[in-house]
């Protein structure tokens, strides 16, 4: 059909073509209904706001908002619920212990049958990482003990839980400080005192072998647990702080009353800083109180000074912090303190153990296995541990040959804990990991 007879349509004008005209207003459109949606979402978040405070009492924790959707607490520490089933496998009971790192958990592993220590790391990244190198230290060390006779805490598994690495350890009984503790602070007998540092002695041979090399870094009662509330055989845990020997990262390290003489005045350290914690651990574990208990790092440098004197001079001089402890004396004859306290009170390791005095305080006095060569063995063992200069200081290999242990194997014996104790602490310290419970001692 020709359209020879149809009207003409008028020409269209380019500006008035519809996409060029909603192109155009689009902006403006746009402006209009952002203006109108934010305006709308702000007074909803006030009144939000103001609902909540109102609610809460203006709690700033609450107006914060939650943690990890509400799984966690302002600390980054998961939020514990009994009977709560972790990874389809370990219904969680209570919470026995908690630290900077995070908790630990008791536990019952429904596929072995048996309770076990759940260490639950905070949520946040550096203690993430941090858990990661213990997670391979602690793998590490186990392969390199396949038959668990290095007392060393076994990991058994390592897993991510609502944003939380977890691991889980065979569960253990209380530590070393609440078995002090039991004792009302008065000391366990030389005869534990034997079995405790031989065992101890043979973790810190196996972690110093070459091709294992590894300085736990945190020994300290609270590290140190019992397999069984009423036998003597125990289990160093908590290696979040452990690193590889020649790989020493930190120096800010060990628990102040066990650090020892290098970490203190910024020296390089290696596995021998272990066994000054040893020596530390067994004079406390005997008398009932720590042997340098300093208020902070200078003072527990004065505490060491009135035991031991002044350190090396090559020791003060290559310590980064050496200087600011020490001065060098007039004539140049050595180094003194460089902020000594009103009064130095000057002692002895003999006057500490009670050497010829029956003990600490006469406490042991006529009692069987402390008599005055007892003592002086120990007096000779303690102070080859805390020799300042770590080269000269006694190693593992060489201390577990000490006459103190005479031919004493590691036996388990009954320990001097009352009956009372295996109920009150065999599940508050039981954690393979709960060294940061007290890291204020």
């Amino acid at each position: 059909m020709s359209d020879a007879g149809a009207p003409a349509r008028p020409a269209r004008k380019h500006s008035d073509a519809p996409i060029r005209k909603l192109s155009v207003s689009l902006i403006d459109t746009y402006k209009l209904i952002n203006q109108v949606y934010y305006e709308k979402r702000k007074r909803r978040q006030q009144e939000k706001a103001e609902t909540t405070a109102s609610a809460s009492g203006g709690s700033k924790k609450e107006r914060k908002g939650s943690i990890n959707n509400g799984y966690d607490d302002e600390h980054y520490d998961y939020i514990v619920k009994s009977g709560e089933v972790f990874n389809e496998r370990y219904e969680v009971s209570t919470v026995i212990g908690k630290g900077s790192f995070g908790q630990v958990v008791k536990a019952y592993d429904n596929h072995r049958g048996e309770s076990v220590a759940i260490k639950i790391i905070k949520s946040k990244k550096p203690f993430l990482q941090q858990a990661k190198t213990e997670i391979e230290l602690l793998q590490f060390l186990n392969s390199k003990d396949p038959t668990d006779t290095a007392c060393i805490v076994r990991l058994q598994e390592h897993f991510m839980f609502r944003g939380h690495q977890c691991l889980v350890f065979e569960m253990l009984s209380y530590n070393l400080y609440d078995l002090l503790r039991h004792t009302t602070f008065k000391g366990v007998s030389l005869n534990l005192i034997r079995k405790f540092g031989k065992q101890i002695l043979k973790a810190l041979c196996f972690l110093a072998l070459r091709d294992v090399s590894v300085i736990h870094c945190d020994l300290k009662p609270e590290n140190i647990l019992l397999r069984h509330p009423k036998r003597s055989a125990i289990k160093l845990i908590d290696f979040g702080s452990s690193c590889r020997d020649g790989q020493t990262v930190y120096s800010y390290i060990q628990s102040r009353f066990y650090r020892s003489p290098e970490v203190l005045l910024g020296c390089p350290y290696s596995t021998a800083i272990d066994m000054w914690s040893l020596g530390c651990i067994l004079v406390e574990m005997h008398t009932g109180e720590p042997i340098f208990s300093g208020q902070d790092e200078a003072d527990q440098i004065v505490k060491i000074y009135e035991l031991l004197g002044p350190p090396p001079t090559h020791m003060i001089q290559q310590g980064t912090k050496g200087l600011k402890h020490f001065r060098r004396q007039e004539q140049g004859l050595g180094y003194t303190l460089r902020e000594p306290p009103r009064s130095l009170k000057q002692r002895s390791i003999n006057d500490v153990l009670g050497v010829e005095m029956g003990g600490p305080d006469g406490r042991r006095l006529n009692e069987p296995g402390h008599s005055v060569t007892d003592y002086l063995k120990l007096q000779d063992l303690i102070m080859k541990m805390l020799t300042y200069d770590p080269a000269e200081r006694i190693t593992p290999f060489q201390a577990i040959s000490h006459s103190f242990f005479g031919q004493t194997e590691c036996a388990e014996v009954q320990t001097e804990a009352p009956s009372s104790a295996s109920a009150s602490g065999a599940e508050a310290a039981a954690a393979a990991g709960a060294g940061g419970a007290a890291a204020s001692r």
